[in-house]
């Protein structure tokens, strides 16, 4: 099979992932609430894996599926790869002389896709997923102000506004609240707002929260959170815990003193 070199570049960030031995994304994707609301959620398991790790999105579409919504892909915005099989349809004979159609795969073809948040246009219909029973903590972020959104598909597993005001999840895993919640304790230790963006230290200080919070609520996401550190601070991951853990302590403190006061 031979594919494009945007493709190939592709799906090797998918394989060099893999290699680093972080499979956090496959258990994530497993957990996603099911559902076939949007295209991605219909795709191979493969092909939802692979453009979730190149993309960090759950409703990925090809050009002509999101001009049939009313949105548009953005000039310059990168694409995503899909494999889709190759078939051809024949036709045999059963054992009582009728004719009964069947297939061939006969190789794959890549297929260009893009992530909503590469997109606009008209604003897709709500697919808010709240779950029965929220996860722990969910009603001190709220009594701190901290607005909680289930949005469904179409963002990233989690994010978090930088004035640590709004969390977005797409998924009821509570490792991604728990990350989130960091962010957003973070912002308000800080005093005002983060840096936008994926940054080293302070993907380090939500990640290593989460996993102390996890801790506290009997679970261990350590290897997880281990291999999602590394993956920001790939040279000394150990350094950038133990820079982090001033500011993950006050974080700890800061909850429990809201907790004690509830």
């Amino acid at each position: 099979m031979k594919i494009s070199e945007k493709a190939q570049a592709a799906f090797d960030k998918v394989i060099e992932q893999f290699k680093s031995g972080d499979l956090s994304p496959v258990v994530r994707i497993a957990r996603l609430p099911k559902g076939e609301q949007v295209p991605w959620d219909k795709w191979s398991y493969t092909n939802r894996i692979s453009t979730y790790l190149m993309t960090g999105s759950t409703d990925l579409r090809g050009y002509k599926q999101w001009r049939k919504v009313g949105r548009q892909v953005q000039k310059g915005a990168s694409a995503a790869y899909i494999l889709v099989p190759l078939l051809t349809k024949y036709t045999v004979e059963d054992g009582d002389g009728n004719e009964v159609e069947k297939f061939k795969m006969r190789g794959f073809r890549t297929v260009a896709v893009f992530a909503v948040e590469d997109t606009e246009g008209d604003p897709l219909p709500d697919r808010n997923q709240t779950p029965s029973e929220p996860p722990p903590l969910t009603d001190l972020a709220e009594s701190l102000g901290i607005e909680i959104e289930y949005s469904g598909r179409g963002q990233a597993l989690g994010s978090c506004t930088v004035d640590g005001k709004l969390i977005r999840l797409a998924t009821h895993e509570q490792e991604v609240f728990w990350h989130e919640l960091g962010h957003a304790m973070h912002a308000r230790i800080e005093g005002g707002n983060l840096r936008g963006g994926n940054r080293n230290e302070q993907e380090t200080v939500a990640e290593f929260t989460a996993a102390v919070l996890a801790a506290m609520y009997g679970q261990d996401i350590s290897g997880n959170a281990w291999q999602y550190i590394r993956g920001y601070n790939p040279d000394d991951p150990m350094a950038a815990i133990t820079g982090a853990m001033g500011t993950v302590e006050r974080i700890v403190e800061h909850i429990e003193s809201v907790k004690g006061a509830q």
